[in-house]
């Protein structure tokens, strides 16, 4: 926020028998100084041919805090500035502080999360950006890349403000790691036990049917296979995959 009061410029009089400043009706001496709009002070000065002027030396902050021409003070989360021109106009302007709250209230150097991003309330009550947080609580600083679940992620805030968490790869560049330390890449189908899994995005490898020696064919989830007298049974109940056999042979 930005407040500005102005006072014009000063005010001279010459008059050989005045020896007292006048302003707005009131007698000044010599050095008085008086406050006017609760926010300038006015200085009475007055000269031995008998010539006087009003000068402006300084504002008063709303606190009654008193500023010199040409000088600012900061008292609590506010700034107040005696802004003087060459022309004599004075202004009294008003910004915020170092210590000034954020719109959110939350006080200066106060760190806080919203969704997976975190913040500081900056000097100024500005808000920084300051890190991405993953759902398992990983942190990557903002402008950084670190792992988020075993994947590079990177943490950015663009020209335009807006923030984002992605990739820091192409998804499909990522490989899958089978149990055996074995690498397969994106779109590979491989074996791991009685499971058939499919490397997708993100090195991720999904279980897309069951597998059984004797049989050359993948078994799809949901669906039961015959060869000979067994049946090969492979389901899928939640997250939870399964893979059975059943002999066809009487007891």
């Amino acid at each position: 926020m930005l407040r500005t009061l102005v006072l014009l410029s000063t005010v001279a009089i010459l008059s050989t028998w005045a020896v007292k400043c006048k302003y707005e009706g009131q007698d000044l001496e010599n050095n008085q100084i008086i406050v006017v709009q609760n926010a300038f002070r006015i200085k009475c000065l007055t000269e031995d041919n008998g010539s006087w002027k009003t000068e402006i030396v300084g504002c008063v902050a709303p606190d009654g805090t008193e500023i010199d021409a040409g000088q600012k003070k900061e008292h609590g989360d506010k700034i107040h500035e005696c802004v003087k021109t060459e022309g004599g106009q004075v202004s009294l302007k008003e910004s915020k502080g170092r210590m000034a709250a954020c719109p959110g209230g939350q006080k200066n150097g106060e760190e806080w999360q919203e969704k997976s991003f975190k913040f500081r309330c900056g000097d100024g009550g500005v808000v920084k950006f300051i890190a991405c947080v993953g759902q398992d609580g990983s942190v990557i600083r903002a402008g950084e890349t670190g792992k988020i679940g075993g994947f590079d992620v990177k943490c950015e805030q663009h020209a335009n403000g807006t923030i984002t968490m992605q990739a820091a790869h192409e998804p499909k560049s990522y490989e899958c790691k089978a149990k055996d330390g074995s690498s397969k890449k994106n779109g590979e189908e491989y074996v791991e036990g009685n499971f058939v899994r499919k490397c997708g995005d993100y090195g991720q490898g999904k279980i897309v049917g069951c597998h059984a020696e004797n049989l050359g064919t993948t078994i799809p989830i949901n669906q039961n296979v015959t060869s000979g007298d067994v049946i090969f049974s492979c389901t899928k109940d939640g997250s939870n995959y399964s893979f059975k056999t059943y002999s066809l042979k009487a007891n």
